[in-house]
């Protein structure tokens, strides 16, 4: 098997520090992997990773790592569970850590675009260490599924590692994977990620994987981590400042990235060829060119972006469709005639469909004199 020749021959290098959080644990990197080392055995781990996950008592270190990649990874992921395991316990032996005291997860991202946040206030402190990549796998909950566990499986993309330097009893420690998601949630709604799989807003990605770690050695016993708690704020807090950094280390993608006509429609499937298409000029180079140019215009971005959110809410049952595409349309007529100086009127369907109208306005646009 070609991943098990590859792991068996790799060579990790020497194992390099990067970080000590305030609670003592250090942070690693050596080869494919980051790993977090406890100062000493009191720790305790509520986590989804697939190696040692669950509740696990004193772990020797929790580590993230990232897959093999190519024709390698391909036919790890269709090799099944028992060759997953497999290749855990390698891939651990690689860098001498033991399998058995590990906690792992595992991530296509690589381990030097991880981020390292913290947040403490009134004697609490929270860290995240997160690699995130939405582009390649991002979903929204209630999306139609990719695949079957019984046929194979496939690796995450947001790794989410909560330390909280304090007691938690396990139920606190369950509520807090609850708030860590709903943070991360938060951010991608934010920066309008898109789902791969529908025309919805990511939740997610297939694979996410969270783990809270807690310090059963603290004098610091701490039984709520909801929303109205401080440790809720400081997870929710801490959580969102790593997911952040985190995928604009990995793919750019930031809320200046996103301030884009383009990235917004994707979503729905558009893409420049289809806006091309709307466009009288013979060279598209040129068409090309300026429509990334105007797509950037923050003040057609807000217009968009305004359709955008009418079409969210026909979908979600929250506007009758009928009304919401008229005044959808009549953004569209209005905001790209002030705008770009296109008069639209004659050729925007009133009552039509909004993404296709938005497609249309684009490419017709950039028939006209651009301002």
């Amino acid at each position: 098997m070609e991943w098990e020749k590859i792991i068996r021959y790799e060579k990790p290098g020497k194992r390099r520090k990067i970080h000590t959080l305030p609670g003592g644990e250090e942070v690693f990197v050596h080869g494919r992997s980051l790993i977090i080392v406890p100062p000493d055995s009191g720790r305790a781990v509520l986590s989804s990773a697939a190696s040692n996950g669950g509740y696990f008592e004193g772990p020797s270190a929790i580590t993230n790592t990232t897959s093999l990649g190519g024709d390698a990874g391909a036919e790890l992921m269709m090799a099944g569970r028992n060759a997953h395991e497999r290749y855990w316990e390698l891939s651990m032996e690689n860098i001498g850590v033991d399998p058995l005291t590990t906690v792992g997860l595992g991530t296509a991202v690589t381990m030097d675009k991880a981020s390292i946040t913290t947040e403490s206030s009134g004697g609490i402190t929270v860290s995240a260490v997160v690699t995130a990549g939405v582009e390649g796998n991002g979903g929204r909950a209630g999306d139609p599924a990719t695949y079957n566990e019984l046929d194979n499986a496939i690796d995450g993309t947001i790794v989410i590692i909560l330390i909280i330097d304090a007691n938690l009893p396990p139920h606190a420690m369950a509520r807090a994977i609850i708030t860590a998601t709903e943070a991360k949630t938060c951010v991608l709604q934010q920066l309008m990620a898109r789902s791969l799989y529908s025309h919805g807003i990511a939740s997610g990605t297939g694979t996410d994987q969270v783990a809270v770690v807690c310090n059963r050695n603290s004098d610091v016993t701490l039984h709520s981590a909801g929303k109205h708690s401080l440790l809720g704020e400081l997870i929710g807090k801490c959580v969102m400042k790593g997911v952040y950094a985190a995928l604009d280390n990995w793919a750019s993608l930031t809320p200046l990235s996103q301030r884009d006509v383009l990235k917004r429609i994707e979503r729905y499937g558009i893409t420049e060829d289809d806006v091309l298409e709307h466009c009288e000029w013979a060279d598209r180079e040129t068409a090309g060119n300026n429509l990334r140019r105007i797509s950037s215009d923050g003040r057609l971005v807000s217009a968009v972006a305004s359709v955008l959110h009418i079409e969210d809410e026909i979908g979600w049952g929250l506007l009758d469709p009928a009304e919401g595409r008229s005044v959808g349309n009549g953004i569209i007529v209005k905001s790209f005639s002030e705008i770009l100086g296109a008069n639209l009127a004659g050729d925007i369907d009133p009552d039509g469909d909004l993404i296709g109208n938005i497609t249309a306005a684009l490419g017709m646009s950039l028939s006209k004199p651009l301002p």
